[in-house]
């Protein structure tokens, strides 16, 4: 199998490297660093190399990057309204300082004949014994830019890298026509992925058909062996799968013939896997919409883990792809990505400003730019540098983590006001000298964070609190101890587990919603229909198997038919609704441990 890697660009005079080697790893890596720390121009190198390679060859053709023909061929000239890879005012922006007239370098060598510029990438080939390299670069004259091939060691017919740079807005079009490779490879190149999203989408859905048709033969249906095995290696299969795992979606290709259809279609449909997990099965009702019609957030993620398969892709960029995601989504395009890298070889390199998805990869996953410098990280402790220096939002959390050692893990904010709420019901308010630390990170990963904090933070301590969600019951103790992760407390952050499966559970007092809402308590159990019990004072020891694994976020707070839904209430004023008495142990005991910490009992 014939395998690309890229090990490393260099670029000469390319907008703030003068002079800049810059190693690319392998596999998948966050590119992590503060505002104009160099980043983006990094992959906008990558972007603006990928151009030249699909200009060179739109004009000369496959031959006009190879050795032989340097120096033979004159440089392919382009408009600023054809130049489409990076969003700049002028052309001059892609040269330091705007300056493009040759320089002279300290051993009185002038550059020649007014090419400045230059981006030349080092690539291993598998199929070859030596690396690959091949430079292009760049003049500007009247506002035209010149591009030609100035150093190459490939050969006729060799395989090249295929880089796919994806910016933050990706230009997603509601009517896409059909495109040839060529042609999506051109689209993609000018930073236009979005607007061939359909096009890879019917390209991995035509290669997995195909697959199918041979498999079956002349037989009515595919072996469940070949079958299964599809499932694990097929791409169109992977991405099915992530779809309807993350999304309750079923991606639907109609079929097209470029004789007579003159734009792609392609729909969706929501459901559900069946009860044993082995088919998903449409709701009733649901008619099939166009995939436009989606959340931003869905759109933005198909268009990159769509991207991400493509097997004309052996390089993707991806400029904080998670900027407009869910924190959950954030963290699941990250899990993703992580085994589509390893999964089919490839260089995923991911920008981002979240500290969150920077504090949950080992360092060495972790490419760290700083005025000018660029490095992979190597160590735990260097993460801290990263995380207090990225975003205004963590910047007071850190200043004041430093001045009272005291942090509570949470798995999201909403979990810390419901607490604060219930604190303040029972008479023993959360201390204000305790830092609040929203992260669904688990306990393991929330453990690494503190470790980090606590190289630089003499004398930190804190608490993690999460839902058990699958953990088995028997693992936590009455005092709300997680067995599972005792290696935290040695550390000096202890690890609590709620013993009901959610957080919300604590709120399924009939009496409580009843109040929040206006209504009876009979009415509120049988709208529920699942529940009769009051879940708020049931004690955990003595609990059914049944209510130990009960679904309370869809009865309470998740899907049109919760409860805080249908009365137009929130889990908040449940929680206000909540006499003292009603207040679950479980509650009080880590309120109880929150007060110990900060030495208010």
């Amino acid at each position: 199998m014939e395998v690309i890697t890229i090990q490393e660009i260099d670029l000469h005079r390319f907008k703030r490297y003068r002079n800049k080697t810059i190693s690319t790893p392998n596999g998948f890596c966050l590119l992590s660093g503060s505002n104009n720390s160099g980043k983006s121009t990094f992959m906008q190198a990558f972007a603006l190399w990928e151009f030249c390679k699909n200009l060179i060859k739109l004009e000369h053709g496959d031959s006009g990057l190879l050795n032989e023909h340097i120096g033979k061929k004159q440089g392919v000239g382009v408009n600023i309204e054809d130049f489409l890879p990076l969003n700049i005012p002028s052309l001059k922006h892609l040269w330091t300082n705007l300056r493009i007239t040759p320089e002279v370098d300290r051993q009185g060598n002038k550059e020649p004949d007014g090419y400045t510029l230059w981006l030349e990438v080092k690539w291993i080939n598998s199929l070859y014994d030596d690396p690959r390299c091949l430079r292009f670069s760049l003049s500007l004259a009247n506002e035209r830019l010149f591009v030609k091939t100035t150093k190459s060691n490939i050969e006729k017919n060799e395989k090249l890298p295929q880089v796919a740079y994806i910016p933050p807005f990706a230009g997603i079009l509601n009517r896409e026509p059909f495109h040839t490779k060529a042609m999506r490879a051109r689209l993609v190149g000018q930073g236009l992925s979005g607007s061939v999203m359909r096009n890879t989408l019917l390209e991995l859905y035509k290669i997995n058909q195909a697959k199918r048709k041979q498999l079956q033969g002349d037989k009515n249906r595919i072996p469940l062996s070949d079958l299964i095995q599809l499932r694990e290696t097929d791409r169109w299969e992977h991405l099915l799968e992530v779809m309807r795992r993350l999304f309750d979606i079923e991606l639907v290709v109609h079929d097209f013939n470029e004789d007579y259809h003159s734009y792609i279609k392609i729909e969706y449909w929501k459901g559900a896997y069946n009860e044993a997990g082995t088919k998903f099965i449409k709701h009733s009702g649901f008619n099939r919409r166009d995939i436009m019609v989606e959340g931003s957030g869905f759109l933005q993620l198909l268009n990159v883990l769509s991207l991400a398969l493509d097997p004309l892709y052996q390089v993707i960029f991806l400029d904080e792809p998670d900027a407009h995601l869910h924190p959950s989504l954030q963290f699941s395009l990250l899990a993703e990505l992580n085994i589509l890298a390893e999964k089919y070889q490839k260089q995923i390199l991911f920008a981002t400003h979240s500290t969150e998805l920077i504090a949950s990869q080992p360092p060495e996953n972790i490419m760290k730019f700083e005025e000018g410098k660029v490095s992979l990280l190597n160590e735990e402790s260097q993460k801290i540098g990263l995380i207090t220096g990225l975003g205004s939002e963590f910047s007071p959390q850190l200043h004041k983590l430093q001045r009272t050692k005291k942090v509570l893990f949470v798995e999201n904010k909403s979990d810390a006001v419901t607490l604060g709420i219930l604190a303040e019901k029972i008479g023993t308010p959360i201390p204000k000298d305790i830092v609040i630390w929203a992260w669904p990170g688990k306990h393991v990963e929330r453990q690494h964070l503190f470790k980090q904090l606590k190289r630089v933070i003499s004398g930190l301590t804190g608490i993690s609190i999460r839902d058990r969600d699958g953990q088995p019951f028997e693992t936590i103790t009455e005092s709300l101890l997680d067995k599972d992760n005792l290696g935290c407390d040695k550390d000096g952050l202890l690890a609590r587990t709620w013993r009901f499966r959610y957080i919300e559970s604590y709120l399924l007092s009939p009496k409580a919603i009843a109040k929040a809402a206006k209504s009876t308590e009979k009415e509120i159990i049988d709208s529920a229909k699942v529940f009769g019990v009051d879940l708020s004072a049931y004690d955990p020891n003595k609990i059914i198997k049944a209510y130990q694994e009960l679904p309370s976020k869809p009865i309470l707070t998740e899907g049109a038919d919760c409860l805080t839904s249908k009365y137009k209430i929130s889990k908040y004023d449940i929680a206000n609704a909540m006499e003292a008495d009603e207040i679950h142990v479980d509650i009080k005991t880590l309120i109880s441990q929150i007060l110990k910490l900060c030495h208010k009992i």
